[in-house]
């Protein structure tokens, strides 16, 4: 049986490494590929009548600021806290959030009523002010300023917009 010389025994042996190499990093590259092609899939917003979008559907949001955690786009979404979740599918759920608008005088009756305001700042980067979004959690539903400033009632369970972990 002949050996193989010492040219080809050395082919072989930077062919064997070149191919561990790609399969090392193949998960890598499969996950940074997956994340990009999310990315790039525009979410197309058709509304029914009276509903109105929380933000505008162009918008391109660098982070979510919440009072009590954030969720920064770094391709995908992250987060600073442990959710149920994904942050991309969180981040996804409160930019394409919509609700039914609240006239004038349905605001004034419940105003009287609204307690513990928190804001969401949503951050579009440095060279755009950022959208300051305040909303209030009632009974019956949650009551959101959209980027337009319009009042608008959001009938969502409170862990679909806060899906944290440690919920029981």
């Amino acid at each position: 049986m002949a050996t193989p010389s010492r040219r080809t025994f050395n082919n072989f042996l930077i062919l064997g490494i070149l191919a561990f190499i790609t399969l090392i990093n193949l998960p890598t590259y499969l996950r940074s590929q997956l994340a990009e092609s999310e990315a790039e899939q525009p979410v197309e917003q058709v509304l029914p009548d009276g509903i109105i979008a929380l933000m505008p559907s162009d918008v391109e949001v660098k982070a979510l600021r919440f009072p009590k955690f954030t969720l920064t786009n770094a391709m995908p979404w992250q987060t600073d806290t442990k959710l149920s979740i994904s942050a991309t599918e969180l981040a996804n759920r409160w930019i394409n959030l919509s609700g039914t608008e609240i006239d004038t005088d349905t605001y004034n009756k419940l105003k009287p009523g609204l307690r513990d305001p928190a804001t969401l700042v949503v951050d579009r980067g440095e060279a755009v002010e950022p959208l300051r979004l305040t909303y209030y959690q009632l009974p019956q539903f949650w009551l959101i300023q959209n980027w337009e400033n319009r009042w608008l009632a959001v009938s969502v369970d409170p862990n679909y917009l806060f899906p944290f972990a440690n919920q029981n």
